[in-house]
């Protein structure tokens, strides 16, 4: 049976179906408004993409100064709510009712791959906010290293598991919504930033949110390596955004934080600073020069069947 939901939002109806993002060659079912680049605010962009792995009509722009990769037309933030509180779970990781072991699985390992990354950053007992906590292990692992670890997450499936682990630390609200009266030494946002039209917003916000001494850590995944490049097939709906190492740093810098830790190209643990302007600017032109290069002039759709037959070949062994 196809599971549809629909929610009212104002005037809108936003009505989501197993069909509506899995049926190849048709549209998301959302309608959507063109914007400026969410990384830098530049208006130039240009085409690369106008389907997603899934086959299905969606398009994705370069902007031409720092060459992020964004849907255009953008949802609104109406469409995206109601997306993410009622159906993003089930869509993208098939959970309707709670996280399954699988992935639990795998978030307990990533965060104690995350925790070891920040020895040496934090002082003992530290504050800590985890931005888009999922199920809540990060939150789990700090909290067993003896750190005071709070988290937020929109989403009912997953905030209700993480809830139900550590009690009034997690909060189940978006993060426009969610409100702290301290600051923290640390905030993290782990594969979150990808999934937001205003990333820049976010980022101001998790500045704000952290102590000034205090340091922000954002991991996003890599759309700026030439390794594993998945063309179209790293495109889909849930992710609006695709960063590299650049762009990210150029998106960052309008938040007033500047790198002091590279654990990759695109997982950085930033701290408040400014960098100059033309520091920002040789940093979008490398951007736009690398997303150039690895996805435009038709490489979405060449590198797209070039990973399937590396796949198949076993040639990423």
């Amino acid at each position: 049976m196809d599971r549809q939901i629909e929610r009212r939002t104002g005037p809108e109806t936003m009505k989501y179906s197993l069909l509506s993002f899995f049926l190849p060659f048709t549209r998301y079912p959302y309608e959507g408004h063109a914007m400026p680049c969410p990384g830098c605010g530049h208006g130039k962009s240009t085409r690369v993409a106008g389907i997603d792995r899934r086959l299905k009509r969606l398009t994705t722009v370069a902007c031409n100064h720092c060459g992020l990769l964004y849907t255009n037309p953008m949802p609104t933030d109406a469409e995206l709510n109601a997306y993410y509180s009622d159906f993003y779970r089930f869509d993208y990781q098939a959970a309707s009712t709670a996280p399954k072991e699988k992935h639990l699985a795998k978030r307990r390992n990533e965060a104690a791959i995350r925790v070891n990354q920040l020895e040496g950053l934090l002082p003992a007992h530290a504050r800590t906010l985890d931005f888009g906590c999922g199920s809540g292990e990060f939150v789990t692992a700090m909290l067993a290293l003896g750190h005071d670890a709070h988290g937020f997450e929109p989403g009912e499936t997953y905030g209700s598991h993480a809830q139900s682990l550590h009690g009034e630390r997690i909060s189940i609200k978006g993060w426009q919504e969610v409100e702290y009266p301290e600051r923290f030494d640390l905030v993290t946002c782990f594969h979150v930033l990808e999934h937001l039209r205003n990333p820049v917003d976010a980022l101001k916000q998790m500045a704000r949110w952290s102590a000034p001494d205090g340091r922000v850590y954002v991991e996003v995944p890599d759309l700026g390596s030439a390794r594993g490049n998945k063309g179209f097939g790293a495109l889909h709906f849930a992710h609006l955004l695709g960063f590299n190492h650049h762009n990210l740093i150029v998106a960052a810098a309008r938040a007033g934080l500047v790198p002091e830790k590279i654990i990759s190209p695109t997982g950085i643990i930033f701290r408040h600073g400014t960098i100059d302007d033309a520091a920002v600017e040789n940093e979008a032109a490398k951007g736009s020069a690398l997303t150039s290069a690895l996805h435009g002039n038709g490489k979405m759709m060449s590198n797209y069947f070039r990973h399937q037959y590396r796949k198949i070949t076993g040639a990423y062994r």
